[in-house]
């Protein structure tokens, strides 16, 4: 983008003196151009030759249609630069307030208070022209704009002005706001109601059951081995083998059943503490949070049966 427009009243009202011609016998007086910040120094330069509002349209025309291109292919710091050039060259107020339009989409775009104000800047121009050409003592052969039209361009700058200031201080707000905290990523935290230590409790107790069932198979199979071993026959050829192979299976059974006593000892303990104190909190958990239902609770108890023996969980969580 360009640099930054002259921002003084001085020089603004300079830039827009070159679209202005007064006969020299209309001149103001030094009081009524220090009364009016639209008048001073008007006569310093102007545009040889006469323009009417129709010729004026007719030269902006193609410069407004390229600009209007470079906006739709979103490129405003194109257009803003095409459409503030041209209006320096015209003299034309129109395509200063159009230039500051653009200035204002760059602006916004890029993020820049330098387009911003630049934007103002062209505003001001063209504003300063549009004042002027109200004054009865403006060149009646030089009128860019419609005197009917004047107004209505007049409060399409302020407006253009009023909007790139609101622009401004949205672009400082943004800056003065804290960075974004980023929410941290993952899966969301389960709540602490006890299900962990309920899941956790029924795992050990499922391995202290299995525990049991360790135990209740070798006593079986040291028991059976020990029933044969009973009822073989001394004279039987056979007897030292059977005897032999009994045996072995009666300390399989004895290996077992010895294994199974530190499973389901330690399974159940943990299982069972872990079922408790998970279950009495899912239970607080329930009726601090309003959930409903908060009867709650835990039950092991033995199951018997033909050939089988061993413990029953039954819970309500």
């Amino acid at each position: 983008m360009s640099a930054l427009a002259p921002s003084g009243p001085c020089s603004r009202l300079l830039a827009a003196l070159i679209a202005v011609s007064l006969p020299l016998g209309a001149l103001p007086t030094p009081a009524a151009a220090a009364a009016s910040p639209h008048l001073g120094l008007l006569a310093l330069a102007a545009p040889a030759g006469k323009l009417t509002a129709a010729d004026a349209a007719s030269a902006r025309k193609p410069t407004q249609t390229k600009a209007k291109g470079l906006l739709d292919a979103d490129d405003p710091d194109g257009a803003a630069e095409l459409l503030s050039e041209e209006a320096e060259k015209k003299s034309d107020p129109v395509l200063f307030v159009d230039a500051a339009e653009a200035y204002k989409a760059a602006g916004i775009k890029n993020k820049s208070r330098v387009d911003l104000e630049n934007g103002i800047d062209k505003a001001r121009v063209g504003l300063d022209i549009l004042y002027f050409l109200q004054d009865p003592r403006a060149d009646p052969e030089w009128q860019p704009v419609d005197g009917g039209d004047v107004s209505s361009e007049i409060s399409r700058g302020e407006k253009a002005i009023e909007g790139i200031e609101k622009a401004i201080e949205d672009l400082s707000a943004k800056k003065d706001e804290p960075a974004p905290v980023e929410e941290e990523k993952g899966r969301k935290k389960a709540p602490r109601d006890g299900r962990g230590l309920i899941a956790g409790g029924a795992v050990f107790t499922v391995i202290g059951v299995a525990g049991l069932g360790m135990i209740g198979g070798g006593v079986a199979i040291s028991s059976s081995a020990q029933k044969h071993v009973d009822g073989l026959n001394p004279s039987d050829p056979t007897f030292l083998d059977q005897k032999a192979d009994d045996d072995k299976k009666g300390a399989l059974g004895n290996t077992l059943a010895y294994a199974g006593i530190p499973v389901a000892i330690v399974g159940l303990a943990t299982g069972i503490a872990l079922l408790v104190v998970g279950v009495k909190k899912r239970k607080r958990y329930r009726e601090e949070n309003g959930s409903g239902d908060t009867s709650a609770s835990l039950r092991v108890f033995p199951v018997t049966g033909r050939g089988y023996a061993g413990l029953s969980l039954a819970g309500r969580f």
